[in-house]
């Protein structure tokens, strides 16, 4: 469904496009040019159902061998950026251009196809002097963020491209095997079958922690844009729902601060209402995420009345679809939550049903469909039956660990040492407190209440 309102000029995306290098050579090896669109489809498929509520139109190939998708939230371009590089070069070494722009655009659409404004116009042309450059190297990004800090995000690249220009092949398997296992050199050392003092010295070489820190260092810029135009205290240059979004999902998802998430995505309601019509799909994200940061804060009658209108607007449309999924997913939790348990059950199953259908068995939206229906055992005191789910969880979270987020994976280990502690058997509970904590304090504040109850269990264990 894509729309021409200039009012809807206020809001900044996120525009991703790309192609692939020397893709005409590449075309006349028909079984390399088929593996590596492969790679490519599989890779927008996932970032299309990973990234559900932060996409605005679907990533996917146009023209051949380019491709393009829409953002509300920019922050996660970099991690999305890294996985378009990955999926193309993992087929014989295959490269791709990538230009990133935000700006404005002035038809909107769920797809790419029909989206169009300066933000793409700004893409494309950053893109082709990508292509003007003629470098051999395998990071080919460009990304313009519209602010006065472009020089800020230039000299990002340029320190991501010197730091890497020399890698071996094995420092890149390396490498990237530490981004897939979660930083965890002993689970890396394992999967390539090399000694750990292998993998410590290789990263040592290939600057690693700079490397990191390079791209956390622009996400957390990313995230800082966001901030300051929400900011209560700051004057607005732009209102858009599009920061509060952002913000929201950062606050809900990364930072797990649910009372912050549920006024950024109020603030983004109220926006969104104004710049969109009252039947945009794009509303629909919004009422879900609204909702999710209703249900944790117990806020249990204005999410059932976003559920409600989230479904009124998606009656019409396939039900094989992952924010139909999502959907029933959490009115599945919000009546298991009023109690009323014959009808969380029938959803919950529906919403497992469905989700298998439409993603797989073990796409990590799948993982959080099993945690939630384990928790639904869980407050039934059906503990055998919640370990259950909760250890399909924790099987599919472990497949994906490089496209989960690390708090909801230490979320799960926290949820069985619980399910444990309920059911009498504390001492069970124990590897998995300690493993919650050692993830927790890697990724969430020092002060969190997550950190301080778990050692607080842990010592009352012990």
């Amino acid at each position: 469904m894509s729309k021409n309102t200039p009012r809807r000029n206020k809001a900044m995306y996120c525009v991703i496009v790309g192609d692939i290098v020397n893709s005409k050579p590449i075309g006349d090896d028909t079984d390399i040019r088929k593996r590596v669109t492969s790679a490519l489809r599989s890779a927008f498929d996932r970032i299309n159902t990973d990234f559900r509520g932060a996409i605005m139109a679907s990533f996917g190939m146009v023209r051949g061998d380019a491709f393009e998708g829409v953002l509300l939230t920019q922050y996660l371009a970099p991690q999305i950026v890294q996985s378009i590089i990955k999926a193309a070069y993992s087929v014989e070494k295959t490269k791709v251009y990538i230009s990133v722009a935000m700006g404005q655009l002035t038809i909107t659409s769920e797809d790419h196809n029909d989206a169009d404004g300066p933000a793409f116009h700004t893409a494309f042309a950053n893109l082709e002097k990508l292509k003007a450059r003629k470098s051999d190297h395998w990071l080919q990004v460009s990304f313009e963020i519209n602010q006065l800090a472009q020089s800020l995000i230039d000299s990002h690249f340029g320190l991501l491209t010197a730091l890497t220009e020399g890698w071996t092949e094995r420092q890149h398997e390396i490498v990237w095997a530490m981004e897939q296992y979660g930083k965890m050199q002993k689970v890396v050392s394992k999967q390539l079958g090399i000694a750990q003092s292998v993998v410590s010295k290789q990263l040592k070489a290939a600057n690693y922690d700079a490397y990191v820190n390079a791209w956390e260092g622009l996400t957390e810029f990313l995230v800082n844009i966001d901030e300051y135009t929400t900011s209560e205290d700051k004057t607005l240059v732009e209102k858009s729902y599009v920061p509060y979004f952002n913000m929201g999902i950062y606050e809900l998802e990364h930072q797990q601060n649910y009372e912050a998430a549920t006024k950024h995505f109020e603030e983004v309601l109220k926006v969104a209402k104004e710049e969109l019509d009252e039947d945009d799909p794009l509303l629909i994200p919004i009422y879900n995420k609204l909702t999710w940061a209703y249900l944790l804060t117990d806020n249990l009658l204005s999410a059932n009345n976003l559920l409600e209108r989230s479904l009124q607007l998606q009656k019409k449309m396939s039900k094989l679809r992952l924010h139909y999924v999502e959907t029933l997913f959490l009115k599945a939790d919000l009546n298991s939550r009023y109690g009323n348990i014959q009808v969380a059950e029938t959803l919950f199953s529906e919403a497992i049903s469905t989700s298998l259908d439409t993603l797989g068995e073990m796409h990590p939206f799948v993982a959080e469909v099993y945690g939630g229906y384990a928790l639904f055992f869980d407050r039934k005191g059906d503990y055998d039956k919640a370990l259950e789910y909760y250890e399909k969880t924790l099987e599919i979270e472990k497949n994906n660990i490089d496209k989960i987020s690390i708090v909801s994976y230490a979320n799960t280990h926290d949820n069985i040492a619980s399910c444990y502690i309920n059911a009498g058997k504390e001492h069970l509970a124990l590897p998995y407190i300690k493993q919650a904590i050692e993830l927790y304090e890697a990724y969430l504040p020092p002060n969190h209440q997550r950190i301080i109850r778990n050692k607080l269990l842990l010592s009352e264990i012990e």
